[in-house]
């Protein structure tokens, strides 16, 4: 087996747990806030941690740098600089706790949250993706046990406050702190400086909904989003595995200037993505409203369409987007995902006062409408990146829009397009079959 399929399979393997247990938290914790405390309370709790999660960008913001730059250091066998990578890099999470005086909650859940994207990803650069899936597992069972707890806050301090522990418990075991090197903070600087950006504005766009909606809306349109957002958002989670797996070996191939390997690992990943989302997609369409209904206690209505249209092309662009930020284009994907940011607040400025939570919706998906063509055009200019790995996407939309009219149509419209895109079925499960052969 050789080395880049071992850590795909490792790294996919545990991101499967890890990123399942931390991806579902929040469809859970909405459910049963919304349960135990009303549709208001989760709009407001909702927004708050939005808000903390927000500013764990800044407290984090060597994260990214840090699992690159350790990936790139382990393909070149320079241990020592991981380590004094590591010390420069989670040291950032501390300053959070400043905010204590202002919103005790704000500043612990934004300080372990930063903390825990900062351990993601190094782990992930140092190729231990599984130790992330056993600290989230521990973690995990705190935030069900911490529900009994009459605070709506407790689950996350539990799953977030776990994580840190059990996490920091095992860096001092392994001894993965080093006096730092001006050397890396250098690089660690330059290549965060640019990419904290990029990054603040993905944030945005994930967590902005949550409290945008409660500041130009009410409490209940935010409780509304919340409910839609946090079933969408689910399926992120495949999206999430694959990058968790392949971002590492982004920057490993990158490190030994395989920039073919690059190319090809994003064409693969977008096919499958694309195709594998527009079926749960469809699927989500046809049943997922009176599903979710059901479980919140409370009616969604057209805001949880447009939510799953806009997660879907949000997934779609999200190798591409890795691969330019993996690599040396980190300029061009952080000015797409500001653009895109941007577009978006503009959007809900406007339509949130208007539209309530179909407007909060409909900005999102502006937004990354606007991030999927830039991405596509940036990524097949500078990596080769073939549009035709979108096709499975372009040709779900247009079908995909019969739900406006009926579910019957939408039904026609699923069975018609299995038919037209049976060809691409075939080729991925051949990919699947030569990762499985240790072709790949």
């Amino acid at each position: 087996m050789n080395y880049e399929r071992k850590v795909i399979i490792k790294h996919s393997l545990a991101s499967i747990v890890a990123l399942a247990l931390f991806g579902i938290s929040r469809f859970i914790y909405s459910v049963l806030i919304s349960r135990k405390f009303g549709l208001e309370t989760l709009g407001v709790a909702n927004s708050l941690i939005s808000q903390a999660f927000l500013l764990a960008m800044p407290l984090s913001f060597f994260a990214i740098a840090l699992g690159k730059y350790s990936a790139e250091f382990l393909g070149r066998g320079e241990d020592k600089r991981i380590k004094s990578a590591a010390t420069i890099g989670f040291f950032s999470a501390i300053f959070g706790l400043l905010l204590l005086p202002f919103n005790v909650y704000i500043a612990l859940l934004s300080t372990l949250r930063a903390f825990q994207l900062t351990l993601r990803s190094f782990l992930y650069g140092i190729h231990r993706g599984e130790i992330y899936a056993y600290v989230t597992v521990t973690a995990f069972i705190a935030f069900l046990l911490s529900f009994a707890v009459p605070n709506p806050y407790a689950p996350y301090l539990a799953l977030l406050g776990g994580i840190t522990i059990v996490g920091l418990a095992y860096l001092l075991k392994n001894d993965f702190f080093a006096r730092p090197n001006i050397r890396e903070f250098k690089i660690l600087l330059e290549y965060s400086s640019m990419a904290f950006l990029g990054t603040l504005a993905g944030v945005f766009l994930v967590q902005g909904p949550y409290f945008m909606s409660e500041k130009l809306g009410s409490a209940a349109v935010a409780g509304k989003v919340s409910a839609s957002l946090s079933a969408a958002f689910l399926l992120t989670y495949l999206p999430q595995v694959l990058q968790s797996a392949i971002m590492p070996l982004y920057a490993y191939k990158y490190g030994q200037n395989d920039m073919t390997y690059v190319k090809k690992l994003a064409e693969d990943t977008t096919e499958v993505l694309t195709y594998t989302i527009a079926i749960i997609t469809f699927g989500s369409l046809i049943v997922g409203r009176e599903i979710l209904s059901y479980l919140f206690g409370f009616s969604l209505g057209d805001e949880f369409y447009i939510a799953l249209i806009a997660i879907e092309v949000y997934i779609s662009y999200n190798p591409s987007i890795v691969a330019l930020s993996s690599t040396r284009y980190i300029k061009q994907s952080t000015f797409l995902a500001i653009l895109g940011s941007i577009l978006t607040l503009l959007s809900w400025i406007f339509l949130v006062p208007k539209m309530g939570e179909n407007g909060t919706m409909i900005g999102l998906l502006i937004g990354y409408a606007t991030i999927f063509l830039g991405v596509a055009l940036v990524s097949k200019k500078k990596l080769g990146v073939s549009i035709s790995s979108y096709k499975p996407l372009l040709i779900a939309l247009p079908l995909q829009m019969s739900f406006f009219l009926s579910k019957s149509l939408l039904i026609l419209a699923l069975i018609l397009y299995l038919i037209i895109t049976r060809t691409h079925l075939r080729r991925i499960l051949k990919l699947l079959g030569n990762i499985r052969s240790d072709q790949f």
